[in-house]
This record gives structure tokens, sequence and C-alpha cells, in this order.
């Protein structure tokens, strides 16, 4: 027993890496801004004497996070001039970082009650930036550990992450009730120095200084991949992609179409410009880059799974995260609703629930490297419907704080397992030559669908009632313990084969 309590507790040790420790600062950094362009911003509006309706539709802001898919291909390839020095990662995470230093001190200067649009430009700039940081950060963390240590670098990453939510959420609010919204946004730019100073101070990842020979692209591969592609095809991938959104967007009531919108607008141009170049001799060179940057990420993914593994990945990818978004979204109004305070939410859910979420992180991390990535996956997407089932109890009596304290320890340490342990498995899935690009793709397949759903639950409230709908979001979690399982059993059965092959 005292072995076993011992090797658990050097599991530990992983969290003394200096580049496990580096990952909290540029969770900081990742964190900071996106509180500050949307759940902090509406209350600023709001103060501001903007209508509700307007402040709606700032949260489209949000997209930029969505659909950093479609622009990470230039992070991963494309090298600043003036910065080479830096290394791939660092120069694309210090020229984000400025951005959004430069996107929040520009807001503290904005006055939203008399030029509301400047604040809208100001803040998409600023996402933008933080959406592309992100893909640095992911490309960085990814490469800069071996696959053993990616648990406590996720774990860490969520640490700094949640802090900074605390920071930018609370922090701003109560900066902004003492000395107004221009100190307060003064100040979270000050805090955007954190992850200025951690660019400048680690090292690039040895993976990426190696990536001149790693991730250049075989020009033969792009020949071949271009080789195969046929104008027929094309246009039947174009005619199948206009009708798949058509039907998806009809399924879904008009209020949440615009993310589905964009983000099949965006592959219909990919692809049209495909079939555009590929009859135009004169751009050849534009195709190749644009097969290289963009098609050659998929092949590459789909010809190291093989078709049927990597769509069954994609597809775990996709539901994993449903149960929690769709119960998140609902929260802090059912919270309302069942007559605590602002701030009783506010010290329960928002301090001591971020709390329970890093302590989470922290046990995913050590899990991961006792018993692997999908078996704490398991266990974290099942915590995630017992506790869901746990609030569907709590909406059927009348609870203290004391239950609600136990059931946001039960969500937010469940939550921190499930989200370290995700992070981890999709940073496994990428490869050396386009490890931004492909993170960033996991990203936007598993967060647009999920929110697109997440977006329905008042609708569903009204109908059921809060009961049934804390029963539906631990249902809703089935498809992704069946396909964790699949995996599970896969890698059992992939693990044995060059055992029985000895």
């Amino acid at each position: 027993m005292s072995n076993a309590v011992s090797r658990w507790w050097r599991s530990l040790d992983v969290y003394a890496n200096p580049k496990v420790r580096a990952l909290l600062f540029l969770g900081f950094s990742s964190g900071l801004p996106f509180a500050l362009v949307l759940t902090t911003l509406s209350a600023r509006l709001r103060q501001a004497g903007i209508d509700r309706s307007t402040i709606g539709y700032f949260s489209l802001v949000g997209l930029a996070y969505s659909l950093k898919f479609f622009w990470s291909p230039v992070v991963d390839r494309v090298r600043w001039p003036l910065l080479s020095a830096l290394g791939q990662r660092r120069s694309w995470m210090l020229v984000a970082q400025a951005g959004i230093v430069a996107g929040l001190t520009l807001l503290a200067l904005a006055d939203p009650a008399s030029d509301a649009v400047r604040v809208a430009w100001l803040a998409v700039f600023t996402a933008f930036c933080s959406a592309t940081q992100d893909i640095a950060v992911d490309a960085y963390r990814i490469e800069a550990a071996d696959e053993r240590d990616q648990g406590a670098m996720a774990a860490a990453y969520q640490i700094g992450y949640q802090v900074a939510l605390i920071v930018a959420g609370a922090g701003a609010l109560t900066a902004a009730a003492g000395y107004g919204w221009q100190t307060s946004y003064f100040v979270m730019a000050a805090c955007g120095l954190v992850g200025v100073a951690t660019t400048l101070l680690i090292a690039e990842p040895e993976a990426t200084l190696g990536r001149a020979a790693k991730a250049a692209v075989d020009p033969a591969q792009v020949q071949a991949a271009i080789a195969r592609m046929r104008a027929s095809v094309l246009v039947v991938a174009v005619a199948a992609t206009a009708l798949a959104g058509a039907l998806l967007g009809a399924a879904l009531p008009a209020d949440s179409r615009l993310a589905l919108e964009v983000s099949f607008g965006a592959i219909l141009l990919v692809e049209i410009v495909l079939l555009a170049l590929l009859k135009i001799a004169a751009l050849r060179p534009a195709l190749e880059r644009l097969v290289a940057s963009t098609v050659l990420p998929l092949e590459d993914f789909f010809q190291r799974y093989g078709t049927r593994t990597a769509l069954m990945i994609l597809l775990l990818i996709v539901t994993y995260r449903l149960n929690y978004t769709t119960m998140g979204v609902a929260a802090n109004t059912f919270y309302l609703d069942m007559g605590f305070s602002l701030e009783q939410i506010a010290l329960v859910s928002k301090v001591y629930g971020i709390g329970m979420t890093m302590l989470g992180a922290v046990f995913a991390g050590v899990l991961i490297r006792r018993i692997g990535v999908a078996k704490t996956m398991l266990l974290g997407v099942v915590a995630l419907s017992v506790a869901n089932l746990l609030y569907a109890h709590m909406a059927s009596i009348r609870p203290g704080v004391a239950w609600l304290a136990v059931v946001v320890s039960a969500d937010n340490v469940a939550n921190g397992i499930a989200g370290t342990a995700f992070i981890a498995f999709m940073s496994s899935l990428t490869s050396a030559k386009f490890t931004a690009t492909q993170y960033a793709l996991f990203g936007t397949l598993w967060s647009l669908p999920a929110k697109s759903i997440a977006s329905q639950w008042g609708k569903i409230v009204d109908a059921w009632g809060y009961p049934a709908f804390f029963v539906y979001t631990a249902a809703i979690a089935l498809p992704s313990v069946l396909l964790v399982l699949w995996l599970i059993r896969h890698q059992r059965r992939n693990d044995a084969a060059p055992a029985q092959a000895g």
C-alpha cells in the first residue's frame, strides 16, 4: 500500500519540470483576453447603457475562437522575417501577445456609450489576436514535451487559464467598481505583459527547431495530392458541403446558425478556390501552397490512422464536450432561479469552483501518467454525467449553499479531469508537420457543434424544466462514453499486436 502511495506521489514530480511551469504563465496569457472581450465586456456595455440585443451581437466576437482553424495554416508555416531568431512558435506568440496588449489598451481608451462600433471592432481585433495566440501556444505545448508529459502540460495550461478567468472576471469587475472601466482595462493590458515576458524567457521547443527538415512538405507529396484531385470530385464536394450546411442549418433555429454558416462558408470558399486554381495553369504555385497548407494536414491525419479509425476519432472529438458545454451555459441562470444571490454565486461558483477545476486538472495530470489518457477521459466524462444528475436532484429540492458547494465541487473537479485529458488526447493526435493546423481543426470540430446545441438550453428548460434538462445533459454524454470505450479497446488491440507478432 505504501509503495503504491509513494508511486502516485512521485508522479507529481512532473510539475517540477520548467517547461510545465512555463505553461502556467502561457495558460494565463491565453485565458486573460477571453473574458475581457466577452463576459466582462458585456458588463461594461450594459453599464454604458447599451441595450441587450446589441450586447447579444457582441457575443459573436467569440467566433474567432471557434474558427481559428481557418488561419492556423498561416501560423504553422509562415515565418516573421524580423523575428526569425525567436523561432516559429515564439515569434507568433509574441506578435499575438503584442496585439492583445494593444487591443486591450485601445479598449480602455474607447467609450462604448459614444462609439459602440469602434469598441466592437477593437473586440474583434483583440479576439483574433487571442485566438492566434492560442494556436501558437497549443503548438508550443505539444512540441515542448514528450507524450508522457502532455497531461501535466495540459493541466498547467488549464490552471493558468482558470487563474486568468478570475483576474479578467472578478478582478476586472472589482477594479472597474473602484476606479472605472478605463483603469480596469489598463490594468488588464498590463497583465497581458505576463505572456510577453514568458515568451521572451522560454526557449523554442527542440521539435520546432528541427522542424525545417521534419515539417518541410515534400514537393512530390504536394504534386501527388494535386494529381489525385479531380474537378468532378471537387464539384461533388462543393455540392455536398452546400447540402450538408443547408440541412444542418434547417435543423437549427435562426439564432443559432451563424457559426455554422460561417464555418461551412469558409469550407466552401476553400473548395471553390481549389477548383478554380486547378483549372488555371498560371496559378499552379498558388494551388501548391494551398494544398500544402489545407489538404495535406487532413490527408496526413487519415493516412496515419486509416479512414475508419480517423472517422471514429473525429466523432469522439465532436461528442466529448457536449454535456459539459450544454450544462455550462445554463449554470448562472440556474443558480439565480434556485434563489442564490450574486454574492453566493460569485463565491461558490466563480472562486471556489475554479479552485476545484484546478484541483481536477492537477489530478488529471497524475492520472494520465498512471493510467493513460483514454481511461482518464472515461473517468472525466462519467464524472461529469454524475455531476449533471446531482444538478437534476438539486433542481427538484430547495437547496442551501452547502448543497451548491457539493454539486459545484463534483462538477468542477470532473471538468478539470475531463478537460485536461481531452487536451492531452487531441495533442497526441497531431503530427510534427502540421501541429498547429491539426490541433486547431480538432478545436473547431468540438466547439462549433457543442455551442450550437448548447444555445438551445433555454427552450429545453422552458419545455421540460430543470430536472429533465440536467438528465438530458447527462444522457448526451453516452455517445462519447461508448466512443472512449472503443478507443480503450482499440489501443489495447494495437498494443497487443506487436507482442503477438513477436
